[in-house]
């Protein structure tokens, strides 16, 4: 698949969080109004840990910003499998996505959050759909995929690129890839959401090269972190 879009966007400094946002439940007070001094831990939710972490500048002020994904930390989620497929063992507690900005005076404040895009580890048969997390030139790129070593031939994989627009982390690229391993069936996505462009090609793994048709987005369409559900029902 072509890499992640390149683009022009103007960044605006921090105004205001994700209309309609609300801490994570169980969040520290202080961790929603903005504290002094970063630590992870003051953004971390009672019964949660610290799964993985990206730092960049994400609104283009020349400071330290950060992504944080969070898993909840209950044991009876961690699930001993009694089956013989699959592993022995999987960590199936859900996982949140926090944005953090540093501001102008030198506060944190989160600023965006999705509590439903990573989807979860259910199940002894499937990897772990988390695949990474990363700032990279002003934007957030996440990454899920699934595969699935029993009941399921279907395997597929997700690219999103966010960026802040002083408002919201607007979605800005998505790429997809899915492949039905039995007959070797191939469709690809790749949408570029300020060009308001996107093609789609579907043909076999066999295939030379890929055959894109490019099309338009639909006017009005936008969609942000935290208007996102569940990654792996996300088509572009």
């Amino acid at each position: 698949m072509s890499g992640v879009f390149a683009t022009a966007f103007l960044l605006g400094l921090l105004t205001a969080p994700e209309q309609g946002l609300q801490p994570v439940p169980g969040a520290p007070k202080d961790a929603w109004r903005g504290t002094t001094s970063f630590r992870d831990i003051e953004f971390v939710p009672d019964g949660w840990k610290l799964f993985d972490k990206s730092e960049g500048d994400l609104d283009g002020d020349g400071r330290t910003d950060s992504v944080l994904i969070i898993q909840k930390n209950d044991p009876s989620l961690v699930i001993e499998n009694e089956r013989s497929l699959g592993m022995d063992r999987y960590d199936s507690n859900p996982r949140a996505v926090l944005v953090i900005l540093q501001d102008h005076l030198g506060q944190y404040k989160l600023v965006a959050k999705s509590d439903t895009i990573i989807p979860d580890h259910d199940s002894p048969t499937i990897s772990d759909p988390f695949e990474q997390v990363r700032i990279d030139k002003g934007s957030l790129h996440l990454g899920i995929a699934f595969f699935a070593n029993a009941g399921s031939w279907s395997t597929s994989s997700r690219r999103f690129q966010f960026r802040w627009d002083g408002k919201a982390m607007a979605l800005i690229g998505f790429e997809m890839s899915h492949v039905q391993r039995n007959t070797g069936e191939m469709r690809q996505s790749s949408v570029n959401y300020l060009s308001k462009r996107r093609r789609d090609s579907e043909g076999k793994i066999s295939d030379s090269k890929a055959n894109w048709k490019w099309s338009d987005i639909p006017k009005g369409t936008a969609h942000t972190l935290g208007s996102l559900g569940n990654g792996f029902a996300f088509e572009g």
